[in-house]
């Protein structure tokens, strides 16, 4: 088999299929704001942690930068349309959950809400933000976790019934239906 070189700047095309969430954030008026990300991941148990990677132009990364607190909700391909939507540019202060359809939900520890029809939501503080090239990388404290009681298997993310979305590039995503378990 031979191997191809591709360009540097396309090195995450091959850290393919990632998971895919929505993020909520407030500004300081209260205005809320939904995007998805798939720049993102665990990065400590104890303390919880997740890591997201934003441009810092985004309302996101504005909000969360001047609020200091996010809500990271995860979809099922039940609502991929809706994701989509989020994702579209918005003037400053549209709710992004109400133009798709969405139902927001309000956070017990943070003021962004959660979204109703995602399967599971992760209240955060932010711990820290720092530059990371054209991203800047945000580590969130996971202050509570909701997951809908039918989305868990032996305490995992039942994929296979409850199919996360992973997004792959572009307009192009992976639904996460199939477990596979390592043979002993």
């Amino acid at each position: 088999m031979e191997f191809v070189d591709l360009d540097v700047e396309s090195f995450y095309r091959v850290l393919a299929p990632r998971p895919t969430i929505i993020i909520t954030t407030v500004n300081p008026e209260g205005e809320v704001n939904a995007a998805p990300f798939s720049f993102t991941m665990p990065v400590s148990v104890n303390p919880p942690l997740i890591a997201v990677a934003s441009v810092p132009r985004h309302h996101t990364y504005q909000n969360l930068e001047k609020t200091r607190e996010m809500v990271v909700n995860i979809p099922s391909v039940d609502i991929l349309k809706e994701l989509w939507v989020t994702g579209e540019k918005f003037p400053q202060g549209v709710s992004e959950i109400e133009k798709a359809g969405l139902t927001a939900m309000d956070s017990d520890t943070v003021k962004p809400p959660w979204i109703k029809e995602c399967l599971a939501h992760m209240e955060c503080e932010i711990e820290f933000t720092r530059e990371c090239g054209d991203h800047q990388l945000v580590v969130g404290r996971v202050k509570k976790v909701g997951v809908r009681e039918d989305a868990l298997k032996d305490r995992l993310l039942n994929a296979e019934e409850m199919k996360p979305i992973l997004h792959l590039g572009g307009e192009d995503f992976i639904v996460g239906d199939h477990r596979k378990i390592v043979p002993k």
